[in-house]
Order: structure tokens, then C-alpha cells, then sequence
């Protein structure tokens, strides 16, 4: 019970009023903060304290004045105090005492809830009050002290005087109640009267006797001056009780007129407080509201001024935004004044106000010239204020501003039940301010929701409980094809590629029942033209204000055009592997080939075309060849082989190609050209870009078995961006495109991703190796370009060749000019290095070179190579040097070779042919260089050349 609200603030507020009268020396400040009493608690009168309040309230004084009397005389000090003015007019409006401490029961609990009250009339001048403390309730002794001393004056303010007041038993003393005994002198006109009644019963009784002595004249003349006596008293009596009556009278009037004064304003502030609520219901605009509020207390409130200052973002000034009452000067003043929140010196009534949080009530500034600054003073003698109130303006614990009023014109005083009434308004303002504040807020973060959603790239949607669109944006529409009218009310399920509708399904289901947020969950949609579109999808629960799931809400992110960039990507790093692959092994495979080559063409030098074993060797030699230019594809395809590039116009070279393609494919294929007439040059190699058309024009003719159409186009493209065309390769510049179409079966996207893998084919067996793409692709790569192909089932395939547009002016052709070769001789007496790490292909080069009548030494490494040059510097006259080997590796071994004979022809052999190494061959001192396999024709050729030269 110590913390339950149990005794009204004017109890507090009459021992403040005594203190301020008869205890000048009591700090009052001190003693509500050590009692932990606010200003504002005691300032309210529908403010209640607590027994804990109290009973501190009653410690910290006791400790102070350390004086127990000083309870019962604050008691006594009701019959002066302000706070209680109200009650005490009440309790004046009864007759006569008695009646007025029988109505005791009924008012202090208006005053008190801590106990009960119950008075019996003993007599006309005495009664008995029981008090009785509330369950819970532990009174204290200077409670009961207190008590005493306001039932004394209940007494004194009909007779004057101060009663008798006995108190035969108390709690404090084991009694379960207080009991007080209370006597008081009569009122004069009732002693009047009693005289009046005792006289004229004396009167009678004497007359009576005395009519037995007396004669009829006195005796009437006897009876007479009694009756005028008696009558007298009787007249003097009833004056007496006419004043009394006519001063009660004239109280309750009082009484009556500020009940009705308090009716007024009690009727005022509520329709106040219903405007203003109603208009924190439905005004949100804050400027409006504020004017609203401030035309409202203009009209309902008696004061001349009013004004709201709110503290501005930052929180560092108070700004004034509305006010009533003030002038055109004025109000032009209060816009340029603002007052500093930040600055620790500031000590105006508005910071203080604010910062405090508790109403600041100035009856006279006069005399508050010490606590103002020098501006605060300047601003309130420009103004012309003499008085006025400021109250805090608190939403939530935090100060949002203060409200002021004064009053200049009718003078009016302020007063303590002001400062109360516009402590209730003050709150309201908070919560309007706020309310206003929170649509603001909430009505950008829908705007800034809406542009989100209408601006956004990505799908934003709502769906209800029943899993029906209820909202997506316009990027539904734009990627998937379909207009919002046709998606809203209706379940996305259906334009979900069905192999994928039970895994959404159950993911909506996790959502709902889990409330479970997802993100990145794999979806792929059907637009409405029939693609599909990849989407990441994430959701979470949509929940209304009292946490109930409403639906769902989220996004899909189109991630299609990334989908296609990583296919591609692991197709090009897929293809880069196996033309690694291809071409690491083509070196031991064209050494094998070499071996088995040059076994044949020694065999076949020693027989005649008449010799039975001459068309077996042929078929032998015909079969390697065939191997060597299946190698050779494989490095086309593995970009490790030259290309010989020149300044083409691809017009020209399709023009030249298109007879052979006539007469190549059958009738039933149509062939069809669209080519640009101003086609940049590009940098190729003239056969192995018609090894392209050729291949592609095979393939589709393959694809359309009943006949159909080739469409060969080419034309100038500028890429912008990288990335384009769906290609994260393609950088920004000019290209050529080569565009190859055909109207056959096409393929589905299963085989496309498989389309330029080496050994790869969808034909019968026999019917294809599966190289052609393998070689296209490898061919582009090689002239730094880039191929796309796209197709599906019954649509046919589209091949798109893009090749750099090529500046002629800044071109250096690696091409070599070719012309006729000298005949050479077929052989020689020379000395050969022969150096390979292969012991066939160097038994067989040694029986090749000794058959065309050279001398041959043989080496298995560069280190030995060396050591025989060493050895016969001047009597070797060419090396024929491989450049993989194990050790030292033909490049150093050349280097090294050319150090010690600078002049030493060396030819270079190698099955790995890539041009940059060809080029760094030639660069480091080669005389030639020769691919593997090759033949004895061949070989003799160029030894002849390089001996010659």
C-alpha cells in the first residue's frame, strides 16, 4: 500500500501554504526534492500521493523544524489555506456545526482514501468522529496530529473559537480506531432563545402564583411587563439568528458563484479537451494541427497570448511555430528569436522548462529580474509581459518543445489552477505532435516504398494467406510480359515451370506456418512469350499491427541474363580446359605419329608400287596422314596453332566460298545472302574462316534432311557495354558479325550446352566425329573472336561470329608472302645433329637423313647436344633440335647452342606449334622451324633451304 496513490495533493499543498506563513526559514524546494515530491504533483489538485510520499514529506520536515506541534497547526491553517478554499465554502454553507461535521464522512474522501470516517451527533453542541485506517493502510502518528487540528477548524469557522476536542482512544495507542470527542460553545442566538423559553416558563409560573395575592390590575400590568420582556429577547434572538443566517446565505452564494465559476471552466477545459482530441483524430498536417490547437485555446481559455515553441531536429533551439494573440511586430520577433538548447549557461524559463521538464508560473517578472539572462529580460520587455506561464510540452519521457501564455490586456492574475489546466493540454499537444510526426514519417516511408517498388529492377509482390497476388510492381510486368491485371487476384503457381511447383509450394508453406524468412531460393518462371526466366526469390511473413500473418511479401530478382553469363562462363572455361588438355597431349601424340610415319616412308623407300606389301604401307601412310590433320583440327580448336592473319574482307571470301557451297550441299537447301556493303576488314586467316562456313553449312545440312534454308549475313556492330549480347566476354569496340541461320530441327538446351565439346555429336555412328564445332569455336578463339549460338527444338539454330573490326593503318600482318620454292636437291653430304628425347623418332630420323646421304649424329637431351658440339664445333653443319624435352628443354638449349657457335643453322621441330612459341623460336636464333609430323619430302625441303641460304 506504500505505493498506492492514497491522499490528494492539496494536503501537501496546505502544509506548503502554512510553512510559506509562519516557517520563513523552510527551503520548500528541498524539502519536495528529499521527499521526492515534484512541483508539479503537489501544483495538480487531481494529483494523489502516496503513504511513501507522505510519510517522507513528513520525516524530512519533522527533521527540519524537529517541532511535532507543527502537524496539528497545518491542520489548523485549513481554515485559511487556498489549496482546500472550495471545501472549506462547502463546509461554511451548513447551519450550524453539527451538521457540518456530520457531512464529514461524505467530503474527506475527496481528500483522503487512507481511512474511513463516521460522525455521530451527541448533542447540539458535541460529536463523535470514528476514524477508521483502509486494509493495508499503516498511519503514522503526525497523521493523527494532523487530523486533529483539521477537525478543530471545522468548529472554529462558525463560532470562532476553537473547539474542545478529546481523543480517548487511538491506533497508535492499540486501539483498532481513532475516536474523537469534539464540543463547542453554542451560537448566541441559541443561548437567546433558551433564555427566551426559561423566562417565559419563569413568567408563567409567577403570574399563576401571584394571581392568588394579587389584584387583576397589577397582575395584568405584571403579565405585561413580562410579555414585553420576553418578547424582546425573542426579537433580540431572532436578529442575532437573521445575521448568522443572512452571512451563511451570503457564503454559499460565494460558494455558489465560484462553484459556478469552476462549473465554467471545468465545462471549457473539457470541450477544450474534446477539440483537441478530435482534432489528434483527424487533423495530421502538423502546422494546421498547431494552429487548430492554438485557436482553440484562444477561444476556450481565458488568456490574452499563447504561443508554442518545439525544439528543432537537432535538438539544439526552441523555435517558435504558432501562437494567438501577439502583433504583427511581435509575431515578426518571435520568428527571429530562437533559444539555445546546447548552451550549458542558458537559465531562461523556456530551456529551463524544457530541460527540467516541470511548469513555470512568473505572477510578477519584477520580481524574478535575478534568475533571467539579459536576453531572456530584453525579449520579455519587447513583448510586454508581465506575468506569464510556461509548461513543458513531454511525449514519452522527452521534452518536444514548451507552451507559454500571459495575459497583457485584461490583467487577469495567473494562477496555480492555469498553470494545472494547461499542464493536462500540454500532453494532448505531445501526442498530436507525434501522432502528426508518425503519418509524416509514415507517409514518406510509403512514398519512398512506392518509388522503391515502382522503380525497383526487381519483382516486388504481396500475397494473401490464400497465396493470391495482392500486389506487384511494374517490374512484373516488364520481365515477365504479362499486364498487372492479369497477375493480381490469381496464384503465381501456374507460371512456374512445373517440375518446380511442389518445392514452391512447400516454401510458402514454411512462411506461413514457421514464419520462416527465405532468401535465394531458385525459381524459374514461364513469361508470357514461353522463356524461361530465372529468378532468386525471397519472402517473409507479412504480419498486421497485433502480430496476426496476413500473407507473404518479397521479391524475385531476374537473375536469367547472369544465369546465361555462367553457362557461358563454364562453357568457356570448360572448352579452355579440354584445349589445354589437347594441347599438352598433342606433342607425345605427334611424336608417336612421326615414329610411325617415318617407319613407313623408310619401308617404302626400299619397295615399288609393283611390290604385294606397297598398297598396305600406302594405306599406312594415308592413315597417319589422316591422324596428323585430325591433330591439327584438335589444335585449331586449342588455339595452340598458327593462324597466318591478314588484313580479309569476309564479303569477298564468302562470295568466293558460295559456288563451293552450291555445289556442295544438295538442291533442296537454299542458300540466301544479306551482305553489308561497307563491312569493315577484320584480321584473319582466309581458310580457316572458310573452314568455319564450311563446317556450319555441313552441320545444317545435316539438320534439315528434307531441305531448307542457310542464311549467311554479315554486318558492322559497336558494342557499348560489356556484356552484351547476353556475352560477358565481348569488350567494348567494333566488330564484324557473321551470322549463319538455318530452318532445321534445331536443339534443345541440354545439347546446346554441350555444342562445341570436342568428340560431342548427336549422329550415328559413322556419320560424324563430333570435331567441326570444336574446331569452329577453337578457330574464333584464335582470331579473338567470340561465337554465340542459339537454338531450340523445331526453330532452328542461329550462329553468331563475332570478329574486332580491324584499323588497317594499325595492322601488322603475320602473314608470310608466299612464293614459289626454288628446286631444291633431295639430299647431301653434310654432318646433322640430330637431338630428341624420342629413341624411335631418332633411330628413324638417323635412317632418313643417312638415306639422302648425310651424316648424322644423334643426341637424347640438350645437355648432350651441347657436349657434342663441344666436341666437333666446326665439323657440324645444321642441328635439328626438338623443343620438348625433358632437362634443359630445347629453347635453352638453343640459346646456349648459339653462344657457343653463333653461326649454327638450327632447324626446330616440335608436335606443339603454338605461335607465340614458333615466333620466340624464330626470334631466339632459329633458321626454321617444322611441325611434327612431318615428311620425308618435308624435312629434306627445308634442310636443303636452310643449308643453302
Amino acid at each position: 500500500m506504500n505505493d498506492k496513490p492514497l491522499y490528494n495533493s492539496r494536503v501537501i499543498s496546505t502544509f506548503i501554504e502554512y510553512l510559506k506563513y509562519s516557517r520563513h526559514n523552510i527551503d520548500i524546494d528541498a524539502l519536495l526534492a528529499d521527499s521526492d515530491i515534484s512541483h508539479y504533483e503537489v501544483e495538480d489538485e487531481g494529483h494523489w500521493l502516496t503513504q511513501r510520499q507522505v510519510d517522507a514529506f513528513s520525516n524530512v520536515l519533522m527533521k527540519e523544524t524537529k517541532d511535532p506541534a507543527i502537524f496539528r497547526e497545518a491542520g489548523r491553517y485549513m481554515a485559511s489555506s487556498q489549496s482546500i478554499a472550495a471545501v472549506r465554502q462547502f463546509i461554511v454553507g451548513f447551519m450550524t456545526p453539527a451538521h457540518a461535521y456530520t457531512m464529514l464522512g461524505k467530503i474527506i474522501p475527496y481528500i483522503n482514501r487512507g481511512a474511513t470516517f463516521t460522525t455521530r451527533k451527541i448533542s447540539s453542541n458535541k460529536v463523535e468522529i470514528i476514524a477508521t485506517p483502509a486494509a493495508g493502510v499503516s498511519e503514522k502518528p503526525y497523521q493523527c496530529e494532523n487530523r486533529k487540528g483539521s477537525f478543530e477548524v471545522v468548529a472554529k469557522l462558525f463560532i470562532k473559537k476553537w473547539p474542545l476536542l478529546e481523543h480517548p482512544v487511538c491506533v497508535h495507542q492499540g486501539g483498532s480506531h481513532c475516536r474523537y470527542i469534539i464540543s463547542w460553545e453554542e451560537h448566541g442566538f441559541l443561548k437567546w432563545k433558551r433564555i427566551r423559553n426559561y423566562s417565559a416558563v419563569a413568567a408563567l409560573i409567577l403570574i399563576t402564583g401571584c394571581s392568588f395575592s394579587l389584584p387583576p390590575l397589577p397582575l395584568a400590568g405584571l403579565a405585561l411587563l413580562f410579555a414585553i420582556g420576553i418578547i424582546g429577547i425573542s426579537h433580540y434572538a431572532d436578529f442575532i439568528e437573521r445575521k448568522d443566517i443572512y452571512a451563511k446565505i451570503e457564503a454559499q452564494g460565494s460558494a455558489a458563484n465560484r462553484l459556478l465559476d469552476q462549473i465554467t471552466i471545468g465545462h471549457n477545459n473539457a470541450l477544450l479537451m474534446q477539440e483537441i482530441g478530435q482534432a489528434v483524430s483527424s487533423i495530421l498536417n502538423i502546422d494546421e494541427l498547431l494552429r487548430f490547437v492554438m485557436n482553440t485555446l484562444q477561444k476556450r481559455l481565458n488568456f490574452d497570448r499563447g504561443m508554442i515553441m518545439l525544439a528543432n531536429l537537432e535538438r539544439t533551439e526552441l523555435v517558435y511555430v504558432n501562437g494567438f494573440g501577439h502583433d504583427p511586430k511581435n509575431k515578426e520577433l518571435l520568428l527571429k528569436t530562437t533559444f539555445h538548447l546546447n548552451n550549458p549557461a542558458s537559465k531562461g524559463p523556456f530551456v529551463k522548462s524544457f530541460r527540467e521538464q516541470n511548469p513555470c508560473l512568473i505572477t510578477d517578472i519584477s520580481d524574478f529580474q535575478e534568475m533571467l539572462s539579459t536576453r531572456s529580460h530584453k525579449f520579455a520587455e519587447a513583448l510586454g509581459v508581465k506575468s506569464f506561464i510556461c509548461v513543458p510540452i513531454i511525449y514519452e519521457g522527452q521534452s518536444q518543445g514548451i507552451l507559454a501564455v500571459d495575459n497583457l490586456r485584461s490583467n487577469r492574475p495567473l494562477s496555480q489552477s492555469d498553470v494545472s489546466i494547461l499542464m493536462g493540454i500540454a500532453p494532448q499537444i505531445a501526442i498530436s505532435i507525434n501522432n502528426a510526426k508518425s503519418l509524416q514519417q509514415a507517409q514518406e516511408s510509403e512514398e519512398r516504398f512506392r518509388a522503391l517498388g515502382e522503380n525497383s529492377p526487381d519483382i516486388i509482390y504481396t500475397m494473401d494467406t490464400e497465396e493470391l497476388l495482392t500486389y506487384v510492381n511494374p517490374a512484373g510486368e516488364s520481365i515477365l510480359g504479362y499486364r498487372r491485371e492479369d497477375l493480381l487476384g490469381l496464384p503465381l503457381l501456374k507460371h512456374i515451370k512445373e517440375e518446380e511447383r511442389a518445392a514452391y509450394l512447400q516454401l510458402l508453406h514454411r512462411i506461413r506456418q514457421n514464419k520462416e524468412t527465405v532468401k535465394n531460393f531458385k525459381v524459374t518462371f514461364i513469361s508470357r512469350d514461353g522463356r524461361e526466366k530465372f529468378f532468386d526469390m525471397s519472402g517473409a511473413p507479412n504480419f498486421d499491427a497485433r502480430g496476426n500473418i496476413t500473407g507473404i511479401v518479397g521479391t524475385f530478382k531476374d537473375y536469367t541474363e547472369q544465369h546465361h553469363m555462367e553457362r557461358q562462363l563454364n562453357q568457356a572455361s570448360k572448352m579452355s580446359a579440354l584445349g589445354t588438355l589437347t594441347g599438352g597431349i598433342s606433342h607425345d601424340f605427334n611424336n608417336i605419329l612421326q615414329a610411325i610415319s617415318t617407319y613407313n616412308q623408310l619401308l617404302m623407300l626400299k619397295k615399288k608400287e609393283t611390290d604385294p606389301d606397297w598398297k598396305h604401307l600406302a594405306s599406312i601412310d594415308h592413315l597417319t596422314q589422316r591422324a596428323a590433320d585430325l591433330i591439327k583440327q584438335l589444335l585449331l580448336f586449342s588455339r595452340k596453332t598458327d593462324s597466318k592473319l591478314e588484313p580479309l574482307d569476309l564479303n569477298e571470301e564468302i562470295r568466293k566460298f558460295y559456288m563451293l557451297l552450291l555445289n556442295t550441299l544438295p538442291k533442296t537447301i537454299e542458300i540466301k545472302m544479306a551482305l553489308s556493303d561497307d563491312l569493315h576488314l577484320v584480321s584473319g586467316d582466309a581458310s580457316q574462316l572458310s573452314q568455319i562456313i564450311m563446317n556450319i553449312s555441313v552441320n545444317a545440312k545435316d539438320a534439315m534432311p528434307t531441305g531448307g534454308l542457310i542464311s549467311i549475313c554479315t554486318e558492322n556492330v559497336i558494342i557499348n557495354h560489356p556484356g552484351d549480347c547476353s556475352a560477358i566476354q565481348l569488350q567494348e569496340g567494333e566488330y564484324v558479325r557473321l551470322r549463319i541461320s538455318d530452318t532445321g530441327c534445331g536443339m534443345d538446351k541440354e545439347t546446346l550446352t554441350h555444342v562445341f565439346e570436342p568428340f560431342f555429336t548427336t549422329k550415328e555412328t559413322g556419320k560424324g566425329t563430333g570435331i567441326g564445332l570444336a574446331v569452329v569455336y577453337g578457330i574464333l578463339k584464335n582470331h579473338n573472336g567470340h561465337v554465340f549460338c542459339d537454338s531450340e527444338p523445331g526453330r532452328g539454330t542461329t550462329f553468331d561470329f563475332y570478329l574486332p573490326a580491324l584499323n588497317v593503318r594499325g595492322f601488322e600482318g603475320t602473314r608470310e608472302a608466299v612464293g614459289g620454292a626454288p628446286e631444291l636437291s633431295s639430299g647431301g653430304h653434310e654432318t646433322i645433329l640430330l637431338v630428341d628425347d624420342e629413341p624411335h623418332l631418332l633411330e628413324t630420323g638417323r635412317e632418313l637423313l643417312t638415306f639422302s646421304g648425310y651424316q648424322v649424329l644423334a643426341a637424347t637431351s640438350g645437355e648432350e647436344a651441347l657436349s657434342v658440339i663441344r666436341e666437333d664445333k666446326k665439323g657440324i653443319a645444321l642441328v635439328i633440335l626438338d623443343l620438348m624435352m625433358p632437362g634443359m628443354g630445347g629453347l635453352k638449349c638453343l640459346a646456349e647452342l648459339l653462344k657457343l657457335v653463333p653461326q649454327m643453322k638450327v632447324i626446330v621441330a616440335s608436335g606443339y606449334s603454338a605461335h607465340v612459341r614458333t615466333r620466340e623460336v624464330m626470334e631466339q636464333g632459329a633458321a626454321a622451324f617444322i611441325k611434327k609430323p612431318y615428311r620425308y619430302e618435308e624435312l629434306n625441303k627445308i634442310i636443303r633451304k636452310v643449308l643453302e641460304d
